[in-house]
């Protein structure tokens, strides 16, 4: 069987203050078995050592600087200056295994495809040290309508987006600053890309420090623009007749997840947003999200009501282990 023929490859690094980890996510990229086109990091306004790191590598890498505009004007950046056909988005804080674009390039049997994907491995952080890597089980559907609504596409840098592709759809959205992989994910889907899955494993995610970015530090921002974009995905699915089954499940599921968190910012505003769309029949307590308990809450109180009762525990909770502990420690043993 003859060699497949080798694209041309663009690894693009967006980063902004990632001095801990950028130099890993360079070296990754230029360790690649399948030498990448170019590698394209796009400094976007750090203030921390991030320039400096940068510097030692100009002689393989093409740095370009901008004042900070975020994370999807940097990948934008990166799609415009792009030599290679192909583009491998990494982030600054996340790396690739050695064979990852090769591997995934022979094991795709598409060769017309806009999206090639890969199982994502993860790194998780303990005590200040890294704990070996480890894949997730994908428990995701193979209809990738279902898996959008479930949240089971991988993140960005599992894949290679071919640049006219991307470019087609107007590439990132920058007038959204959460859930972008989300966002542009949807916008695939409805412009019909076609998705080609590989089974080998070759990007890794620090899932820990992820937390600290700007989408996971404003938690209502995130939530608020999930739901958005599953109302987007909805009125899409009707226009076209395209909902199914499983599709209406996966909706319900994702409705119901996303409405609970908004509720631990708002009760009143979640039981609102709740109403609308259990009028259009998009939501109802079901998944993991709905337990036994919950669903004899809500049958009694509706929404809102088993949301304050949930909100009420939570608060007790923390309050009820200060007396076991303070107890523990003062409780003298019988007989004493």
């Amino acid at each position: 069987m003859s060699e497949p023929e080798k694209p041309l490859v663009t690894v693009g690094i967006p980063v902004f203050n990632g001095a801990r980890f950028i130099a890993q996510a360079i070296e990754s990229a230029l360790a690649q078995s399948w030498p990448p086109e170019e590698v394209i990091v796009v400094d976007d306004g750090s203030k921390d050592r991030t320039p400096e790191i940068l510097e030692r590598y100009r002689d393989r890498v093409t740095i370009l600087r901008q004042t900070n505009q975020g994370a999807a004007a940097a990948r934008n950046r990166i799609l415009l200056e792009a030599r290679g056909e192909w583009i491998q988005y990494l982030d600054a804080d996340d790396y690739l295994l050695p064979e990852k674009i090769e591997r995934q390039w022979i094991e795709c049997s598409r060769r017309d495809a806009d999206v090639i994907l890969s199982p994502l491995l993860e790194e998780r952080w303990e005590a200040g040290k890294p704990l070996p890597v480890r894949q997730p089980p994908d428990e995701g559907d193979p209809d990738p309508i279902v898996r959008w609504f479930q949240r089971k596409n991988p993140q960005v840098a599992a894949g290679l987006w071919r640049k006219k592709s991307l470019a087609r759809i107007g590439g990132w959205n920058r007038s959204i600053r959460c859930a972008e992989d989300n966002e542009l994910y949807l916008r695939s889907l409805q412009a019909d890309f076609l998705f080609a899955w590989t089974p080998t494993a070759g990007a890794v995610y620090r899932a820990d420090w992820s937390q600290g970015s700007l989408c996971h530090r404003n938690h209502r921002e995130l939530f608020q623009t999930e739901l958005s974009l599953f109302d987007r995905m909805s009125r899409w699915l009707e226009r076209r007749g395209l909902w199914t089954d499983a599709r209406r499940e996966a909706a319900a599921q994702g409705y119901f997840r996303v409405l609970r968190e908004i509720a631990k910012d708002d009760v009143r505003e979640a039981a609102r947003l709740y109403q609308e769309r259990e009028k259009g029949g998009l939501v109802y307590p079901c998944g993991p999200k709905a337990s036994r308990a919950y669903r004899t809450l809500f049958g009694l109180l509706g929404f809102e009501g088993a949301e304050r009762v949930c909100r009420a525990a939570s608060r007790l909770r923390p309050l009820e282990q200060s007396f076991r502990s303070l107890w523990k420690g003062t409780a003298r043993p019988p007989g004493a």
